[in-house]
Order: C-alpha cells, then structure tokens, then sequence
C-alpha cells in the first residue's frame, strides 16, 4: 500500500525559497516581492505572497470550499494551534491566513518547523475534524449528534460518534465509467486485504448504504459508487495512535484516486506493450513480393526473364 506524502511540496518549496533566504548587510540584494497561487487536492487552493512595501513580511492564504461545514468541528481550533501567533484575520476570497515576520527568524530549526506546518496546512485543518471526534472517544466523552462534510463534489464524509467508537462512513462517486469499474474492484480488494490484518479497524463496503445514515433519512443506494465504513474503536486511537490514523483516514479519498490513475497507467503500459508485440508478429508474418522482371538463372548457369503471357 502507498501513501501519498501529506504536505504539499510545491507550497513547502516555495515558502522555503523565501524563510531560507539568506540577506547580505553588505549587499543591496534583498527579498523579492511575489505572488503564488496553488492548487490541491480536494479543490483546496493557496496563496503565498510578499507586498513590495514591506518585503519581511509573507502572507500565506488557504481556501477551501467546505471549510464552513468543519469550522466549528475542530477545524479552527486544530489552524489556531498549529500557527498560533501567525494567525491573521482570513484574505479576501479566502478562507484561513497566516502572516509571516522573516526578519525575526534566525533560528534554523524553527524556520525548518514554519516551513513543514505550512506544508502541512490543509492536512491540519481537515485533520483538525477527524482528532476532534477520536478525542472525544479516547476520553470518553460523549458527542450526541453525527456531522457529515462534503470533502469534495463526488465524496461525502459522515462521522457518527458513540461511546467506544467513531463510525467513519465515505459516500464515493467518480465522474468516468473507467474510474468507476477500476474503484469497484479496487474497494473489493481494499475489503479482502483488510481481514488479514488483525489490528487494524474493520471496514465494509457495498452499495447499500449503512444503518447509520438512517439518520439523515438515507436508506436506499442513491446512485452513486458506494459506502465504505470504518468502526474507529478506542483502541485504535490510544497509545498515540490517533496522528496516524487521523492521517490515514483524511487522505483516503486521494489515496483512492492516486492508485486508481496508477491502475490506468499500468493498463495502458501494458496495452502498448500487446500491441507493439503484435505489430512485431506481423512484420515477421509478411511475405515479400517477387519482382516479376527479375533476372532468373538455371541449374546450368543460363540467365533468363520470367514475362507473363
């Protein structure tokens, strides 16, 4: 099983191109104003810039279309933990922003720590939801309505806490028929995979939806590609467990789609291959054609030209 890595490294090398930035007293170079705009996963965008007025100061903005639905489930809280005083009011247009003095950063090590949680800043945010539903269970603490997020257009989360557990439940979709045959098989697989590992939480998939979404009055299948569930017990939170599950879960969506593309490019390899060894089968199977005019010789060493009559 791969991982997809949580931060995003485009943002983490463009922030460190600018905290790393070393300026000469003795020299007149210094910090150049700039302007980025990035996109994720998850329809999750950024937006890194420094004003010319004042060029120690980095502005870093996050969007997200549905941190609405998560602000007051964690998400805020886990942002104004994770950055604390570089917290700011949020930019025009965007959801969440921090600011940055690079003057008064001297030490190598807190520059290596700015430059990793902001890589990591959609993952704490949307990490933020998933820790604040364990936390509740690790402590026994008891959350009396369920919360669901659309994570994207075509995936809804549901989360459905109880006293011993958080019931995690992904309502899937993808847009192309491919996708959609390649992510039946894939989630089957995903099922059958999971019973061989003993620790890790059990899982179910179908297309019909589970009993807990009764509560949002969904009994039927709705259309879409299916359910997967996950009974996330306290067991599996404790001992300092919860990072990594809390880390696991929030990119199952993208880890999905990453293997699903990967399963593509494997097919479409191998399909290439087929064809150019058939193409070869029929190169070697071809026969060429005699030049009917050319010079002939018998046994006894007489030259002659074959004509039609």
């Amino acid at each position: 099983m791969i991982l997809l890595e949580r931060g995003n490294r485009i943002l983490g090398e463009t922030v460190s191109a600018k905290i790393n930035f070393e300026v000469d007293p003795n020299s007149e170079e210094k910090i150049e104003p700039m302007e980025v705009k990035l996109c994720d996963f998850d329809d999750v965008s950024y937006h890194v810039s420094i004003k010319a007025e004042d060029r120690n100061i980095m502005f870093v903005s996050m969007s997200m279309p549905f941190y609405h639905q998560i602000e007051k489930h964690g998400a805020k809280d886990a942002f104004e933990k994770a950055f604390g005083s570089l917290v700011m009011p949020a930019e025009a247009n965007y959801d969440m922003s921090i600011k940055i003095d690079l003057a008064s950063m001297k030490d190598q090590k807190s520059k290596d720590d700015t430059v990793n949680k902001i890589s990591l800043m959609k993952s704490i945010v949307i990490g933020g939801v998933f820790d604040y539903f364990f936390t509740a269970v690790l402590n026994g603490k008891t959350i009396t309505e369920p919360f669901k997020f659309d994570l994207r257009s075509d995936t809804t989360v549901y989360l459905f806490p109880r006293p011993d557990r958080c019931i995690v439940v992904f309502a899937l979709d993808f847009k192309e028929k491919v996708d959609k045959a390649i992510a039946k098989v894939f989630m089957q697989e995903f099922v059958e995979a999971r019973r061989g590992l003993g620790a890790a939480p059990p899982c179910a998939w179908g297309v019909n939806p589970p009993m807990e979404l009764a509560h949002y009055k969904i009994t039927e299948p709705i259309g879409n590609l299916g359910f997967i569930s996950f009974p996330v017990l306290k067991s599996h939170v404790d001992s300092n467990k919860k990072e990594r599950v809390v880390a696991t879960l929030q990119s199952f969506r993208n880890y999905m789609q990453y293997h699903i593309k990967s399963s593509k490019s494997h097919f479409h390899q191998r399909m290439r291959a087929r064809v150019v060894s058939l193409l070869n089968v029929l190169n070697r199977a071809k026969v060429d054609q005699e030049d009917k005019n050319k010079a002939m010789k018998t046994a006894q060493g007489k030259t002659f030209v074959r004509k039609d009559v």
